[in-house]
């Protein structure tokens, strides 16, 4: 399965891209919303599941899963935050995102929200 990561820290997307890649799955990633949104419209058959961070520059994360889900209401998106959770679960449900991983997340977490296996 091919893994769309959209997060602007490098850090965090780069430990991401490694677990994605660890866990036999394919990945690419954006910088930005924008940046995630362009690669998403390229090919968005291709993407098996989206995670998006919900705070970026120049983007929110409700933002990207919001447009995803207008090209694609079938993908499959995860929305990351270390806010509020009852802020981001307002937020995440009217933007459509399947999942939301609250920050910082266990190995898990992240395992079952890539396979979208019931928490």
């Amino acid at each position: 399965m091919l893994v769309l990561i959209v997060d602007d820290d490098q850090e965090v997307r780069s430990v991401l891209i490694e677990l994605v890649e660890l866990l036999g799955h394919s990945v690419m990633s954006a910088t930005n919303g924008k940046e995630g949104i362009e690669l998403f419209e390229k090919n968005p058959n291709a993407f098996g599941v989206v995670f998006t961070d919900r705070r970026m520059s120049g983007m929110w994360g409700e933002e990207v899963v919001f447009k995803i889900k207008k090209i694609s209401p079938q993908t499959r998106i995860v929305l990351m935050s270390g806010d509020d959770p009852e802020e981001v679960l307002r937020v995440a449900k009217a933007a459509g995102a399947d999942k939301i991983l609250h920050k910082p997340f266990k190995l898990e977490e992240f395992k079952q929200a890539l396979s979208f296996n019931d928490e």
